[in-house]
């Protein structure tokens, strides 16, 4: 039994927007996703070492910015300084942005979040207290938004602090004990990759009622076959190709 929020999930969804023709987890990005026809993007979230959500996926900012340094050793005050869309040399400057930053704009695009939040060690209530209160205060429509993370303690922390606020089981393969793990939660959905997952696994999940959305495929025609086993999302670093796609054959149509 999964939670009773109605989430009007989109069934192609932007991995950290649009990363193969945007910086990832940006303004700009995300914009650039939407542009493409992404109405629901996959997003991380990570903590400052001032106590700050930010929307980021490594535990430091060096793959994606020209500067080296650990969330942990950053203040907001110095996000302005860092580019994160150093790996698009043509592509304006792009900050890490906060979590306020990004929520503001998913609600001017009115996009829906798959808001995954990153374990980079930190306490639990720690991150987690401050997003709820961001999600309270700017991002309340619950049905454009799932939480989800690889950490069960994340996530039964997040339910006992937020139990109104849908949550997704990130797993890189199904465990045998999902359906309990999904049950103390009262979870909504089931991410999984799309590479580790079997067709009676799928039919387990569905059968047990959860959506389940898979990550991170890049290509409609090899993705073919899961939208026939049922799967009922993707998430891709090419939005743009399963927009693209011959929607008769590759890709289901969208929720209504």
């Amino acid at each position: 039994m999964s939670a009773s929020v109605t989430v009007n999930f989109s069934k192609i969804m932007g991995h950290r927007g649009a990363p193969s023709v945007a910086p990832e987890n940006t303004l700009g990005g995300f914009r650039k996703a939407a542009e493409l026809g992404a109405r629901w993007i996959e997003l991380d979230v990570s903590l400052l070492g001032d106590g700050t959500t930010v929307v980021h996926h490594d535990n430091s900012t060096d793959r994606c910015s020209d500067r080296q340094a650990s969330l942990d050793d950053l203040t907001t005050a110095e996000l302005s300084g860092i580019n994160n869309a150093a790996l698009f040399p043509d592509w304006p400057a792009e900050p890490v942005p906060t979590l306020r930053q990004v929520l503001d704009l998913f609600n001017e695009l009115d996009l829906g979040m798959n808001l995954e939040i990153k374990d980079h060690g930190v306490p639990a209530e720690d991150i987690i207290r401050p997003i709820i209160a961001e999600l309270e205060a700017n991002f309340n429509d619950y049905s454009r938004l799932v939480v989800s993370s690889f950490s069960y303690e994340l996530l039964a922390c997040f339910h006992r602090l937020a139990p109104q606020v849908p949550l997704g089981l990130l797993y890189d393969e199904l465990p045998d004990n999902w359906q309990d793990q999904a049950r103390a939660l009262n979870a909504f959905s089931i991410h999984l990759d799309w590479q580790n997952l079997s067709y009676n696994q799928t039919r387990a999940v569905k059968d047990a009622g959860y959506p389940i959305f898979c990550w991170t495929a890049n290509d409609p025609e090899a993705f073919k076959s899961l939208w026939h086993w049922g799967v009922d999302a993707v998430i891709s670093n090419n939005p743009q190709d399963f927009f693209a796609a011959d929607h008769d054959n590759l890709c289901p149509p969208e929720n209504g």
